[in-house]
């Protein structure tokens, strides 16, 4: 019997290392994920700002937009026709070119 014992006892203590060893390796598993977790939440937090700051941006676009809308333009348009006395100074000229053509 104390052989039997012996061996249920040394096989409790071979589990109970692995065991052991096991629990050692979930640790660290752990503290690599919370040290992930942390950097992923940083990350969240600056995404967080940037997407505030885009928004703040594109309200401030939406407003300048909206301004320039409602701005009115004024547009004057050139006038490129001749006044009546230039146009009849020029066609008195056009006929004495074709007069002097004509001799």
């Amino acid at each position: 019997m104390t052989e039997r014992i012996q061996k249920s006892i040394e096989e409790i203590r071979i589990k109970s290392k692995a065991l052991f060893f096991q629990l050692t390796e979930e640790r660290e598993m752990n503290k690599s994920l919370l040290a992930e977790l942390r950097t992923l939440k940083e990350i969240e937090s600056n995404l967080i700002e940037k997407e505030a700051a885009c928004l703040r941006e594109i309200s401030d676009l939406k407003m300048a937009l909206e301004e320039a809308k409602s701005q009115v333009v004024e547009v004057s348009i050139p006038s490129f026709g001749k006044k009546e006395d230039e146009i009849d100074e020029l066609v008195k000229e056009i006929e004495y070119c074709i007069g002097q053509l004509k001799k």
